[in-house]
């Protein structure tokens, strides 16, 4: 995604319209290099959000500013918690509520988009002009990487047309386990980690004899595969053909691993 956009920006023209802050010209457009291509970016929705501001009669104090200075000058994927707590590393005193009402406000301008993914969040990314990305979440440790493939967004809208429905826009959201978390685990997974609709294979249960007898009862065995039906909550999940609710801390124990498809 970020190479895209570095391209995109190497490409277009050095002039930034209303923006006068800008120290880049003409020449230097020639060896620019992706940071300060990125910094160029970032610089230019600031100038958007000021003139969007100014058209709609709204205003934000300057501390609020440095608020959005900080995120703007941060990519990935932002909890309200993690910008706060940078700002309180640089001295910059403002409440948790504050940062969210800024991020909330950088939604409302088209600077910014808040995203949950299977059932966390919120979290908070930068909404680039022209920019579209579909995510993979490791189910292990949480971690979220952005991706582009040009034929997956084509290819959801042509099957929703084939039946009958006119998309507007999509989203795609992968989940699995990070290399990292391979590595370290295998692709191995507790079953409460898992999402409903996927399938995975028991592999080992963290527990004792009564741990696995109570399963057994339960008619879990270790080999099976069983698909997850529902979660937050007690689990829900299809067993031989039947449906079985499971605590969040018995799922803990069961360890899983995905089937492939």
């Amino acid at each position: 995604m970020f190479q895209r956009l570095f391209e995109k920006m190497r490409s277009e023209p050095i002039v930034c319209g209303d923006c006068d802050t800008c120290e880049l010209n003409e020449e230097a457009s020639l060896s620019i290099g992706e940071e300060n291509c990125f910094q160029r970016l970032h610089q230019r929705e600031k100038q958007d959000l000021l003139r969007l501001l100014k058209q709609t009669g709204a205003s934000i104090p300057p501390l609020h500013m440095q608020i959005v200075d900080e995120f703007l000058q941060s990519e990935g994927h932002l909890s309200s918690d993690y910008l706060w707590q940078r700002l309180v590393e640089k001295s910059i005193h403002v409440s948790q509520d504050e940062v969210e009402n800024v991020l909330d406000l950088l939604c409302r301008y088209g600077l910014a988009q808040k995203v949950h993914l299977n059932g966390r969040g919120p979290w908070y990314e930068h909404l680039h002009l022209g920019e579209r990305h579909d995510h993979l979440l490791c189910m292990r440790c949480g971690k979220i990487v952005e991706f582009e493939h040009d034929d997956l967004g084509k290819k959801m809208m042509d099957t929703a047309r084939q039946y009958g429905f006119e998309p507007i826009s999509s989203k795609c959201t992968i989940y699995g386990v990070c290399p990292e978390c391979q590595a370290k685990h295998g692709g191995n997974l507790p079953l409460a980690m898992v999402s409903p609709g996927e399938k995975v294979k028991i592999i080992d249960f963290n527990g004792g004899t009564q741990l696995r007898k109570r399963l057994s009862d339960m008619g879990i065995s270790i080999g099976q595969e069983i698909e997850v039906l529902k979660s937050g909550g007690p689990l829900i999940v299809s067993v031989k053909g039947s449906r079985v609710a499971l605590g969040k801390g018995l799922a803990q124990k069961v360890i899983v691993t995905p089937v492939a498809e």
